[in-house]
């Protein structure tokens, strides 16, 4: 039986890309699969996880695309002959990839802004039997997945959402890639707490939990590496100032200039999950849209890599972890400073839940079985 040729596209903060080519120059000079393999190395984001576990299952054959990383799709397109304009080099040099591989399955994993791809995609390339996309931030806008059929997610509400709206729905719950356990470094000095993540200050993003983190701030010692911040968080900063002025909203002015003073910067890839990994305590909340479900991948990165994780509750969190076992959680920020606070004077009860949160994301969240569950979903539904 011929393999199952499977493309997933996707996108990655371009503040990771740009850092990634500052870190790692040699990549300019390198062919392209010896960039991407490097990219790839730095574990960001979902990196290469899913070709590496579903090509391990037998079934497939699979490629990895970074749509908007311009260095390397640039590159691919020159080692391959292909024109492009600059004003469109992005849709034209997947759509030259998305042909060249001719997959039976095309996974374009961030439309949120712009479906267009894949209705362009299915008259350019007929081949193809399925495409697939994902919703893991509740956008739940049905026309977004118009040309879509099967719409992949991580959160419970999203499955009913589009399954109401008649869509096909295949719930993916994160996991956490085990061979990252072999890249990480212990420092001399570990984080009593940390919040590692964005903080998109949009409505419905990241509002509450600027809030939150800079509220834990003031109580406890928690080490921040917030990523997406803005360049002028400074409270006397002369458009933040007018703006707060003209809002009135002078509590966030104060929690950005909190959090803004305090952060160490954005961690990606390998630095994030060695953030992770030297922290007694993650601290986790979820974005301000996901009210009643526990869904993101910080939950499977912190327990992963062995460090206790202090969560937000979530109706849903006991189907995931068992509560004071395998995690902890808090309802309030007051919580949750007196919980960091119990927790870093009882080393063995701390120790003791990491190392149960661990066991059960490694035992029954790892991309591995991830994957198996995926690749057992797609050959049924062929």
């Amino acid at each position: 039986m011929p393999k199952i040729r499977f493309l997933k596209a996707t996108s990655n903060y371009p503040n990771y890309i740009e850092g990634f080519v500052k870190k790692h120059p040699e990549a300019k000079s390198m062919s392209y699969n010896d960039a991407l393999d490097l990219y790839f190395s730095d574990c960001n984001s979902w990196a290469d996880f899913w070709k590496i576990n579903l090509e391990a299952s037998g079934k497939f054959e699979c490629c990895e695309i970074i749509e908007n990383a311009e260095f390397l799709q640039k590159k691919w397109a020159d080692e391959n002959k292909i024109r492009f304009t600059e004003s469109n080099w992005k849709e034209e040099i997947l759509t030259e990839q998305i042909r060249q591989f001719k997959p039976d399955i095309l996974f374009l994993v961030d439309q949120y802004g712009d479906n267009s791809m894949a209705g362009k995609i299915k008259k350019l390339v007929p081949g193809i039997k399925l495409i697939l996309g994902w919703d893991g931030i509740l956008w739940h806008k049905a026309e977004t997945f118009s040309n879509t059929d099967i719409i992949l997610t991580c959160v419970p509400e999203t499955v009913d959402f589009y399954k109401a709206a008649g869509k096909k729905v295949y719930y993916h719950k994160f996991g956490f890639e085990t061979t990252v356990l072999d890249k990480l470094t212990k420092f001399p000095n570990q984080y009593e707490a940390s919040f590692a993540g964005s903080l998109i200050l949009s409505e419905n993003y990241h509002m509450n939990r600027l809030k939150l983190v800079a509220d834990l701030s003031r109580k406890v010692d928690l080490s921040i590496f917030a990523s997406s911040l803005p360049d002028n968080w400074g409270f006397l900063h002369r458009y933040r100032l007018m703006n707060t002025i003209k809002t009135g909203n002078w509590r966030f002015a104060f929690d950005l200039q909190r959090v803004g003073m305090k952060n160490k910067g954005g961690v990606f890839g390998l630095d994030m999950f060695n953030v992770l990994y030297n922290s007694k305590i993650v601290f986790n909340t979820h974005g301000d849209n996901s009210i009643k479900t526990a869904a993101n991948m910080r939950m499977t990165e912190a327990t992963g890599v062995g460090s206790l994780l202090l969560t937000d509750h979530k109706e849903n969190l006991k189907d995931l972890f068992i509560p004071d076992e395998e995690v902890v959680t808090y309802r309030s920020v007051d919580e949750a400073a007196d919980k960091i606070k119990m927790l870093l004077k009882d080393e063995s009860l701390r120790k003791k839940i990491a190392l149960q949160g661990q066991k059960r994301t490694l035992n029954d969240y790892s991309y591995k079985k991830r994957m198996d569950e995926f690749a057992n979903f797609i050959v049924n539904y062929l």
